[in-house]
């Protein structure tokens, strides 16, 4: 939960994990490799909410974590690997902040479902 910024919903769910990638090597070999090691990540957070529908829980990125708490939690001391993307998985709470539609709700009736 500290290195995911002391959100509630890093401390809170069944598992958060934090992305970890060789970092230094690739970047200094194709600069450009920068945003693809970002996309990558990105993709596997997309398959870990896939995983989590599938399995009844739900999951979301983390969008603030403390990139050198995480490193000298592991024991890195410079940029060889680089913390990227964080996530998190567990049962849903609903949020009411919120506004939760159904799928193709305007379709239906052309009505909020929360309007009489």
């Amino acid at each position: 939960m500290f290195a995911s910024c002391q959100q509630d919903i890093a401390g809170d769910g069944a598992f958060s994990v934090g992305m970890i990638t060789k970092f230094k090597e690739n970047i200094e070999k194709n600069c450009f490799s920068y945003r693809r090691l970002f996309w990558e990540t990105g993709m596997i957070g997309q398959i870990l909410y896939l995983e989590a529908e599938v399995h009844s829980l739900r999951g979301t990125g983390i969008g603030c974590f403390f990139d050198d708490v995480v490193h000298k939690l592991l024991g890195l001391n410079d940029n060889s690997y680089q913390s990227l993307y964080h996530f998190t998985m567990g049962g849903a709470l609903e949020d009411k902040r919120i506004t939760t539609l159904p799928p193709y709700y305007h379709l239906k009736n052309n009505k909020h479902p929360d309007t009489k």
